[in-house]
């Protein structure tokens, strides 16, 4: 487990797949959680949250995107304190 990580959460209708879709392999390690990677390198590209609505996009896949952090996730479990001003 790595002390920080980066997720970049959006409603799915917002996520469009623009290159290499047939690439891509799903995971499933819960129910609530389905993994997509590209079948080729193996990289993890984003993750389906079904029950949240939402998808969780690994932010090296989108580095043209001029993204602003808005909040922490899971900071109750930090070991690794965060000086950034967020919630």
């Amino acid at each position: 487990a790595a002390p920080v990580t980066a997720y970049v959460l959006w409603p799915p209708d917002s996520i469009q797949i623009t290159k290499g879709e047939e690439n891509i392999i799903t995971y499933n390690k819960t129910e609530n959680s389905y993994r997509k990677s590209c079948k080729i390198c193996g990289g993890h590209i984003f993750t389906d949250h079904k029950t949240m609505g939402l998808f969780d996009v690994y932010p090296p896949v989108t580095p043209e995107l001029d993204f602003k952090p808005g909040m922490h996730v899971h900071y109750g479990e930090a070991v690794l304190p965060m000086k950034d001003g967020l919630p």
